[in-house]
């Protein structure tokens, strides 16, 4: 095992695809196509936040410019793009095309509508149910409870039950205590909501967010860059800092795994990164609150 990463796993039997995603579509040339470019998808996730409180406002960039709210590490991190994001998008695709029954005599473009309406039920199914799994998280980070009474929150059919004793599990063996859960902070130009700060068993302070991902035998889970300079973001606003930083993936299907990945250098590392960033969409956006 790679001294620069720790990696902790637990097998569980799982529920379906639990990726948080969004999309748009658009019309070019008579024909409806998904955007799957970092500029369609980003509409969705600029939040600007109030430079005093940290409190979220209503409203976008224009808004925050009269106010002069500051942008969350999500929407500056938005200039990077997603590849996640494209991947997911394309395999929504294919797998409308192979499942969705093409009709004798349909033309080309009603069955192109046919397959995007299929993505876009399935991709909304998907925004559901991550956004599910991430709410009923952080409720438990706001008060764990016993480990045997954990599942009484919730239906014994829910579908999202195996995730969450799963991850359940893991923070259980991991984590000695929660410190911060959906926690406003302002940082050097900067705002937002930390998901989840925590003491470790070693002792050790970590910033976390949990990430559901679609893995197979062959497709591992990725961990993204740009994570760690959101960790990196929110680690910065928060006196002390904290001493490591840890994404954590959830498999969004059967059978579960659990597994979490601590970002090899500092957080003052990823947090000098993002302030990079930071500057670089103040000048491209021409604001500079």
């Amino acid at each position: 095992m790679e001294e620069s990463k720790r990696i902790y796993r637990t097998a569980y039997r799982g529920s379906e695809d639990a990726y948080s995603i969004t999309s748009e579509t658009i019309k070019l040339g008579g024909a409806h196509r998904t955007v799957d470019s970092a500029q369609a998808v980003n509409k969705t996730m600029s939040h600007f936040y109030d430079r005093t409180t940290g409190e979220l406002i209503d409203g976008n960039l224009r808004d925050a410019r009269k106010v002069g709210a500051l942008p969350s590490p999500t929407t500056v991190l938005s200039i990077l793009g997603s590849p996640g994001l494209k991947w997911y998008f394309r395999r929504q695709i294919w797998e409308a095309t192979c499942t969705t029954p093409r009709p004798p005599g349909m033309a080309d473009e009603d069955y192109w509508e046919l397959c995007q309406k299929w993505a876009d039920e399935h991709g909304q199914a998907a925004r559901d149910r991550g956004g599910d799994f991430h709410s009923l998280v952080q409720k438990f980070h706001m008060k764990p409870f016993a480990q045997p009474m954990r599942a009484s929150m919730m239906s014994q059919d829910d579908p999202l039950l195996p995730q969450f004793i799963a991850y359940t599990d893991w923070y259980f063996k991991n984590v000695k205590r929660s410190i911060m859960v959906e926690h406003a902070v302002v940082g050097e130009g900067y705002a937002g909501r930390v998901d989840h700060v925590a003491e470790m068993m070693d002792g050790q302070i970590a910033c976390l967010d949990v990430k559901t991902q679609d893995i197979t035998k062959k497709k591992k889970f990725t961990y993204y860059s740009s994570w760690s300079c959101q960790l990196g973001a929110y680690a910065g606003a928060i006196k002390p800092m904290p001493d490591v930083l840890i994404s954590i993936g959830v498999s969004s299907k059967e059978p579960v795994v659990v597994e979490a990945y601590e970002w090899p250098k500092s957080p003052a590392y990823y947090h000098d990164i993002f302030l990079g960033l930071l500057k670089y969409w103040c000048e491209d956006n021409d604001y500079h609150p």
